[in-house]
């Protein structure tokens, strides 16, 4: 009889989790004439579409094109573009056709050696902005010359079919210039061609065609050259980017441009060839053709009519959401007054709106589009008439010179800090502080101690390209405003490392938030510090996940709270409402829920001039919200109906006076047990929050204070809360089940937390 056995072999297997599959990148649509975006070789690059298939990437740091390639349109990444939060560097779609080294084009001395002029700091040359002018696109920088005088220049871009024109106005000047119009790795080769270059490449050859009386090629410079190339990735936005060093053959095509009491017009004409024979052919029979620019069309959309209600619920006040419409993606994430039924709105998509009629009905709106090719702009402010906003490369202003209702100019006002391309790295506002500077806030999430000026708060005199770092230590400051007569800046931040739970900062000159900040600080001191300026208010996790946009209520006509702040978090999808007090010369407050139930992530506030709140949001797969849609924009009205509430809270030497918006039962909220108090406090470490502690430092708990007595005033309205055993630096919570008005109402929310940094003496 035969056996048969089954043997079986456990062998320890070790499972790799599936890797995420990519998203496809994003695209802009045809007929956008440019776009703002961090790519591998500039991470302030301006794309510009020439046509269908060339395509052409400008470095706004060395005012310089670094890109033009065959092909198809920017694949765009990032949370805003392709809906991940990885890779967020915008690449190249193509073949690549040419593109410059990574130094400046343009010089005040015939420097062609391009070893010397890698040793040059870029300070001769300032970008200044871009305009929109039939259909095309214009960079505008000036040239320091070696004289002191400031050269404005102006380069205009576009193609006929493959071949890529570059149209220069170079302004009034003293002193000789030169624009080294290729500079590229190769051998220069004689066409025998006037007016005409090439450089003979590995595979083919480069060649460019000069046109205009007062500039000329100068020649080439010619040799070999070594140095080191930047590349901006992902990884490299917070360990520092990795460099490539390159050395080798390159010829320089240099233009020269003489000096000239009135400016000066040329063209220089690229194109590429297999070989040197067609170069030549090229060189001699190409003629400029007349391209056609479709005309901009201004996109004006009205209001759906089968736009969704507000889900906002509440009997004291009442919401109503806009009617969107179907075609727009309104990511919320800046919002300012242009008139005064006129909200501009910019979007984290890089477009910028003007709702027409927005004080109005909800159902006669109209929406017109006023910009777009924006950088994730995190901030709208509307000065002197202009939209400025808070782009993450820099603080533009737009302005519509034709008068066809969408922007044509876009100005660079000030650009002094580092971007490394992150998806993090924001800058948040502006806002105008009581002298009229710009202040913003930079995000230090995912920066490094190199990036010079993240997590730093900025103030930038008007017309000064400086900026003045006067308080650092943020990590994600996704709001930023004023407060108050003297207009005080405060902003919020958002729980993470070196960040026990969201907050609300006064920011003033030398504070230090908690989160490691790059340069101008201390490198040693990225590692972290042992202690930093306290907020004004701590925000519970259990109420706000992910503080965001803020505005003071300046009108009686929103209720009861005027002279306080309003506070949204973007995950809960609410708004809170924050009172603060000044205790020892240095603001503190409490916070209590307000509203909630909104469309969408609240991400900014604003009051208008009806006296109405103005909340717009926003939510993506990267930027998660318990709210059901991604866009959102909504007004809150009151009722006139008052709730029972506590409406404002004194510190006390011994307690708190509490201040109700209507009188109180006295027999009720006159009983000390019908009160509970505790306080807790977070523990500054590097790790991602923190959870609660007591008094004696116990994790995930929290001190019960006692309640000594509760005192009601003859009027009513006050009730003077005795304590014992409660110290300063704790979130004191107060909770009052039991109190009511004197006809019966339970207060509206029956609890507030309140940051007592300090005890009044």
């Amino acid at each position: 009889m035969k056996h048969w056995f089954l043997i079986l072999l456990i062998v320890p297997m070790t499972w790799a989790a599936p890797k995420k599959p990519q998203l496809p990148p994003a695209f802009d649509p045809p007929g956008q004439l440019f776009r703002m975006a961090p790519m591998p070789q500039s991470s302030r690059s301006i794309v510009v579409p020439l046509s269908k298939s060339i395509h052409l990437a400008f470095d706004t740091e060395l005012c310089r094109i670094h890109t033009v390639w065959k092909g198809g349109p920017l694949k765009m990444y990032g949370p805003s573009y392709h809906g991940g939060k990885r890779p967020f560097i915008c690449q190249p779609n193509g073949e690549k056709l040419w593109g410059n080294m990574p130094f400046t084009s343009w010089h005040p001395s015939n420097s062609s050696g391009l070893m010397e002029i890698q040793e040059e700091p870029q300070t001769h040359i300032r970008y200044i902005g871009i305009r929109t002018e039939g259909g095309r696109v214009v960079f505008a920088y000036e040239l320091l010359s070696h004289l002191g005088e400031t050269i404005p220049i102006k380069e205009t871009v576009h193609c006929e079919g493959d071949v890529v024109v570059r149209h220069f106005v170079v302004g009034p000047r003293k002193s000789q210039l030169f624009f080294n119009a290729h500079q590229e790795f190769g051998q220069q080769i004689d066409l025998g061609v006037p007016n005409a270059t090439a450089i003979k490449r590995k595979s083919d050859i480069l060649l460019s065609v000069i046109r205009g009386k007062s500039a000329k090629f100068e020649g080439f410079g010619a040799g070999h050259i070594g140095f080191t190339k930047e590349i901006f990735t992902e990884e490299g936005t917070t360990q520092g980017n990795p460099t490539r060093f390159v050395k080798g053959a390159y010829a320089n095509s240099t233009i020269t441009v003489n000096a000239g009491a009135k400016p000066t017009f040329f063209e220089v004409v690229t194109m590429v060839a297999p070989d040197t024979k067609q170069a030549r052919q090229k060189a001699k029979n190409w003629k400029a053709k007349p391209t056609k620019v479709a005309p901009k069309k201004p996109i004006l959309l009205h209001a759906n009519p089968r736009a969704r209600r507000s889900f906002v619920l509440s009997p004291y006040y009442k919401t109503e959401a806009f009617a969107l419409p179907v075609k727009m993606n309104l990511l919320v994430t800046g919002m300012d007054w242009l008139a005064k039924d006129k909200l501009a709105v910019c979007t984290y998509g890089g477009e910028v709106w003007i709702v027409e009629g927005a004080t109005g009905p909800v159902g006669k709106m109209k929406f017109r589009r006023f910009a777009r090719g924006m950088n994730e702009p995190m901030g709208v402010l509307v000065k002197d008439g202009k939209i400025h906003l808070g782009n993450k490369a820099e603080i533009t202003r737009l302005s519509d010179t034709d008068k066809d209702g969408a922007a044509d100019l876009f100005e660079c006002i000030n650009r002094d800090w580092d971007y490394t391309g992150s998806y993090n790295s924001f800058s948040y506002g502006p806002v105008l502080d009581k002298n009229g500077n710009f202040v913003v806030a930079n995000a230090g999430h995912a920066g490094r101690w190199s990036a010079r000026h993240m997590g730093w708060a900025l103030r930038i005199k008007p017309g000064s390209a400086k900026a003045e770092a006067f308080a650092s230590g943020f990590r994600e400051p996704n709001g930023i405003g004023t407060f108050g007569p003297d207009k005080e800046i405060f902003v919020t931040d958002n729980q993470g490392a070196w960040i026990g739970a969201c907050k609300l900062n006064h920011v003033k000159d030398g504070g230090f938030y908690g989160h490691p900040a790059s340069k101008p600080a201390p490198k040693e001191l990225y590692a972290g510090r042992k202690t930093f300026t306290p907020p004004a208010v701590w925000f519970p996790y259990k109420l706000a996940r992910s503080s965001s946009g803020l505005c003071e209520i300046k009108d009686d006509r929103f209720g009861p709270f005027k002279g306080q702040l309003l506070v949204g978090d973007f995950q809960n999808a609410i708004v809170t409402r924050v009172q603060l007090e000044k205790v020892g010369g240095e603001w503190q407050g409490a916070v209590w829920p307000f509203l909630k139930g909104f469309q969408s992530g609240v991400n900014r506030l604003v009051m208008g001039t009806d006296g109405h709140l103005y909340v717009g949001g926003c939510k993506t797969v990267a930027w998660a919200a318990n709210a059901p849609f991604s866009q959102g924009l909504e007004r809150v009205k009151f009722s006139g109906n008052i709730p029972f509430e506590v409406k404002t809270v004194r510190a006390m030497p011994d307690g708190f006076e509490l201040t109700f918006t209507k009188p109180v039962d006295p027999k009720a909220a006159g009983d000390a047990a019908g009160y509970d108090v505790w306080q807790y406090k977070y523990k500054y470490h590097k790790n991602y929050g923190s959870p609660e502690f007591d008094h004696d430092g116990k994790k995930d708990s929290f001190t019960v204070i006692d309640v000594k007595s509760a005192t009601v005033s003859e009027d009513g309205l006050k009730v003077r809360l005795r304590l014992g055993g409660w110290k300063a630096g704790y979130v004191t919570a107060v909770r009052g089940l039991d109190a009511r008005s004197a006809s019966g109402e339970k207060l509206w929310h029956d609890t507030f937390y309140y940051t007592l940094n300090r005890i009044p003496q």
